[in-house]
């Protein structure tokens, strides 16, 4: 047996190994551009985000959410869970969660409240804040999965938002993320994801 071929053998193990296994990935919210923040509009928002997915046993569709150990019903773990790897089958294999400590609602309150200050409004944090308009993001949809192919593969991400506003029409933020390549790597499980909470903020500060 050729060097090469024990090489590739031993490299296919490995990536068989991390799709099988939980990864933890820390994702960024990437920051603001001081050219694209508007001037003040005088108003004050307090932004908070509930997530709101509904996890899956075995779903229909890779696009759904679902947790390889059938975690289903776990909170601490569903609110950081973004991802699902498969092979090239198609079948479900590891999970991709954020760090401890970390959250899918704090990443989308991140990037909302990026497009908020974009937009001109000045963003408030402290419980109560004298007259800052509540505003209440729910997380219907947020996901990235793998779709397997002959001579590339796709790493998919999606997102849906209601933003609730007293007073104000609701608004659905709805992103679609897309990237084809080789191999999937663990670092590609943060760059669709990073991909997708900046078209998140981008969406945002369009209907504002």
């Amino acid at each position: 047996m050729g060097i090469r071929l024990v090489m590739g053998i031993a490299a296919l193990m490995v990536l068989a190994g991390c799709a099988t296994s939980r990864s933890e990935i820390d994702i960024n919210v990437a920051p603001m551009s001081s050219a694209q923040v508007a001037a003040s509009n005088g108003k004050k928002v307090q932004i908070s985000t509930v997530d709101e997915r509904v996890f899956q046993i075995d779903p229909r569709s890779p696009d759904i959410p679902s947790l390889k150990n059938n975690e289903v019903t776990d909170k601490s773990i569903t609110e950081r869970a973004i991802a699902r790897k498969r092979n090239g089958y198609g079948m479900a294999l590891g999970d991709v969660l954020l760090p401890s400590g970390r959250t899918l609602s704090q990443l989308v309150n991140e990037s909302v409240a990026s497009a908020y200050k974009q937009a001109g409004y000045e963003v408030v944090t402290e419980p109560g804040a004298a007259d800052a308009t509540a505003v209440k993001v729910h997380i219907v949809e947020f996901w990235s999965w793998f779709t397997p192919g002959f001579f590339s593969v796709d790493v998919s991400s999606k997102s849906l938002l209601r933003i609730e506003t007293p007073g104000e029409k609701v608004l659905n933020v709805v992103t679609r993320q897309n990237q084809s390549m080789q191999a999937v790597m663990e670092n590609d499980w943060k760059k669709i994801t990073e991909a997708d909470l900046q078209e998140v903020s981008r969406e945002t500060y369009k209907q504002l």
